[in-house]
């Protein structure tokens, strides 16, 4: 294969709940839109006809924070890691002590080879590599188990999860109104119950899978076009508008991003 082709494996934790849909999270996507300017040929896998969307997490920054595989042919994988790294600094450089760069959840491979490597460009233990394969499958099994439970209130059909890990601490209903995204519902867990009336643990983030985003330079789709949101072009900043979305839950979390993504509890 002569030409510098990168594959980018989707992946779809909610599978059970949201099958047969091929998910990208936003950093990789940015990732993603950074290698087609610098002029690599990437395609997100599976090779089919099934769109990509982009799985996100509103008020969470979290880099790499579902596993990433990512094939390389006809690359150098310095050239590679040498983009992953620049990104990881913005990530870091944006969100501070925040920010938390998963460099174990991403595989890479070389022109077919048996040798995987982390985003540092140093070979990965066959241990690192069973623990990324556990870990897909451990998520994938976790959100399985969770959404065959159903809420004890019909009013609230959407789990709340623990830091967007397969944990049920109570539900809500998901919706937007004038004012924004808003989460309406009820703590099951006594635990976190308490940590929330204590004020030691009260973000809020959301996720949800945009099935349809446009670009506010270009008016395409976010996904396929190289503009990235937050960037100036002709000292116009981009937008990413989402314009169809499905909700799959929300979470308790530690530290949102968004300070205003808090938890009113009464």
């Amino acid at each position: 294969m002569n030409k510098q082709v990168i594959k980018i494996e989707s992946f779809n934790p909610y599978e059970s709940r949201f099958p047969k849909r091929k998910l990208i999270t936003r950093d990789t996507l940015i990732l993603i839109k950074y290698l087609r300017t610098e002029g690599y040929d990437v395609i997100v896998t599976p090779e089919d006809a099934t769109p990509v969307e982009i799985l996100y997490r509103k008020g969470f920054a979290e880099l790499f924070a579902d596993p990433l595989n990512v094939a390389l042919f006809g690359i150098p994988i310095t050239v590679f890691t040498t983009i992953v790294a620049n990104q990881i600094q913005k990530f870091i450089d944006k969100f501070g002590d925040k920010a938390k760069a998963n460099i174990t959840n991403v595989n890479i491979t070389v022109d077919n080879s048996t040798n995987v490597y982390n985003c540092h460009g140093k070979s990965q233990s066959k241990k690192n590599q069973i623990q990324f394969v556990e870990k897909k499958k451990k998520l994938k099994d976790g959100f399985q188990t969770s959404f065959k439970i159903i809420s004890p209130n019909s009013k609230y059909p959407t789990p709340i999860f623990l830091e967007h890990k397969p944990k049920i601490v109570g539900w809500c209903l998901l919706h937007v109104d004038d004012k924004g995204l808003k989460a309406e519902g009820i703590l099951t867990d006594k635990l976190i119950k308490k940590r929330v009336a204590q004020n030691r643990l009260n973000g809020m983030s959301v996720t949800g899978i945009a099935k349809k985003t446009e670009c506010s330079i270009c008016s395409q789709s976010y996904t396929e076009c190289n503009h990235i949101a937050g960037n100036f072009y002709d000292e116009i900043e981009c937008f990413n508008t989402i314009v169809k979305t499905d909700f799959v839950e929300a979470s308790i979390v530690k530290d949102p991003i968004n300070k205003e993504c808090l938890v009113n509890f009464r």
